[in-house]
């Protein structure tokens, strides 16, 4: 017979937390991440841009972790399951269904969103910040849906947890 696909995808959205500990950080030039580019343009007062018609739901990177260490441990604990299905003494692998989690934080929020927030509490004038719209198409860019905000209820109920965290949450965590 065919084996059923055991999987499970991730849909992620913007992931926000500290520096990366990679030299090239997430490709943003000298900075190691969104977060760390947010703030150096506030900290100069160097005019930026952020979208404001475009939403995600912003995810801390530690939740990324904690829901993909979950998933990796249960497949590992799953790997040698058997059981007898139809009941014959004969046992067979356990076969498991692909499913989908979309993976993103308790807080919708536009770019400009989250450089208010980063803003705030370094306690600094976010006057630089300038909320534009995005264009319909980005020179160079991916294109993507205004709005991917997502619904994370299946995902909190699958690893046992009352929320994820919000942006005010990883931008506190991140700016200590």
């Amino acid at each position: 017979g065919t084996a059923v696909s055991n999987s499970i995808i991730l849909r992620s959205s913007l992931i926000l937390g500290p520096p990366t500990p990679f030299q090239n950080g997430c490709r943003k030039g000298a900075f190691p991440s969104f977060l760390q580019f947010i703030e150096s343009r506030l900290l100069s007062s160097t005019p930026a841009n952020y979208f404001i018609n475009e939403f995600r739901s912003v995810v801390h990177v530690e939740d990324v972790i904690r829901s993909i260490r979950h998933f990796v441990c249960q497949a590992l604990l799953d790997s040698g399951d058997d059981v007898d299905v139809d009941g014959d003494g004969d046992s067979a692998p356990v076969k498991k269904k692909t499913s989908v989690f979309n993976l993103g934080g308790s807080t919708r929020a536009s770019r400009y969103d989250v450089a208010l927030e980063v803003a705030h509490r370094l306690k600094c004038d976010a006057s630089s910040a300038n909320g534009v719209d995005r264009p319909p198409t980005v020179p160079g860019g991916v294109r993507s849906p205004p709005d991917i905000s997502m619904n994370v209820d299946k995902l909190t109920e699958e690893l046992g947890v009352v929320k994820m965290d919000g942006l005010k949450e990883i931008v506190l965590t991140t700016f200590k």
